[in-house]
């Protein structure tokens, strides 16, 4: 089955996203399917970008409501471009993309690898050594 052009570019960038996170030493398998929906999101922010810039980012409409009352409102294009930007931020936080996100991965990693105290290990070493 082929892949369509949308497909090829969402896989575009899952594959540019993985050779980040290798380049930041935080890919791991486990993460392909975060991956995968972090990709599909950042198409469709792409996409409704491009939508934005030909509509000549406009970012209010005028809105009559049933009262017969007008208002401005955001228009629907600015406020999904302002819900996806926020979950490619939560994505790449989660992906450790960002400076807090990887902070937040290295952080966990520390903890897993709690440091020994130079002093603890000679003391365990003589104790080994006496009995």
């Amino acid at each position: 089955m082929t892949m369509t052009e949308d497909e090829k570019k969402i896989k575009k960038i899952m594959k540019k996203t993985i050779a980040n996170m290798k380049e930041i030493s935080t890919y791991k398998p486990q993460f392909d399917s975060t991956i995968s929906l972090y990709a599909e999101t950042k198409y469709q922010y792409d996409l409704l970008m491009r939508q934005f810039y030909e509509s000549g980012c406009k970012v209010t409409e005028e809105y009559t409501n049933k009262a017969g009352f007008t208002n401005i409102r955001k228009t629907a294009i600015y406020l999904a471009l302002e819900t996806l930007r926020r979950d490619i931020i939560n994505h790449e936080n989660i992906l450790g993309l960002t400076p807090v996100g990887l902070r937040k991965i290295n952080e966990s990693e520390m903890k897993g690898k709690k440091k020994k105290s130079k002093l603890i290990e000679a003391l365990k070493s003589i104790e080994q050594n006496t009995t």
